[in-house]
């Protein structure tokens, strides 16, 4: 014998129904209730809504560094050559190429000590701590006991009076020349030939030359002139 079927809408399913209806309602009133509280701190009537709704922080953050509108650069702003080629006249390149080599290839070699313009320990650190092109004049077959080199140093201000008050106190002769600082010394020439240094400082070059027994007649000044040509 079958099971019997209950109709649709049976007492028996109205108890489900009711339950169902009830719990339905207790959610609506929960969710009324937590839209009023969130609404109630969400800010003044009348204020501009976005900004009413707007996050703040909980804690306050440190100031942003704000960048100068004209940095202070590292070298004074001048001239800025990159070629040992471009600090010379076409004339003295001339001249200083039928009896020397400009930069021949020992000069670069990692195995001998780097070449400088100056004989100075810490003038010596200050070039090679900084931006600077090498520029060496030299026999093409290595050292001949003559020769000369320059290096075109990038220097702060500060590092230019620096070089300056050394230069001074090593007791070279320092004046004023070409609209910068020059300074000179030379040994006495003897059996052995001479030595000397010349330098010169301005806009952020220091041009420092040593040389041995060999040197033209104007070379610091020729650099000058092509390098700060026009100015």
């Amino acid at each position: 014998m079958g099971a019997a079927t209950l109709p649709t809408g049976s007492p028996s399913r109205r108890p489900l129904w009711f339950a169902l209806g009830a719990v339905g309602v207790l959610l609506v009133v929960v969710l009324i209730v937590v839209l009023v509280v969130w609404r109630g701190g969400a800010g003044t009537p009348g204020g501009n809504a976005a900004e009413d709704t707007r996050p703040t922080p909980t804690t306050s953050a440190e100031p942003l560094a704000v960048a100068s509108a004209t940095p202070t650069p590292s070298a004074p702003a001048g001239p800025h050559p990159t070629t040992c080629e471009s600090i010379y006249s076409p004339g003295m390149l001339s001249t200083f190429s039928q009896t020397r080599t400009l930069n021949p290839e020992w000069a670069t070699d990692p195995a001998l000590p780097a070449q400088v313009g100056t004989t100075d320990a810490q003038l010596t650190t200050v070039i090679e701590g900084a931006e600077h092109l090498t520029c060496v004049w030299g026999a093409e077959e290595g050292g001949s006991g003559s020769g000369l080199t320059t290096n075109v140093v990038f220097v702060t201000a500060a590092q230019s009076e620096a070089v300056h008050q050394r230069l001074n106190a090593l007791g070279q002769n320092c004046y004023e020349e070409a609209g910068g600082i020059r300074c000179v010394i030379e040994t006495a020439k003897d059996a052995d030939g001479y030595a000397g240094e010349s330098h010169f400082l301005r806009d952020g070059i220091w041009l420092a030359t040593h040389y041995v027994s060999t040197g033209p007649d104007g070379y610091t000044l020729d650099m000058v002139s092509t390098i700060w040509a026009g100015a």
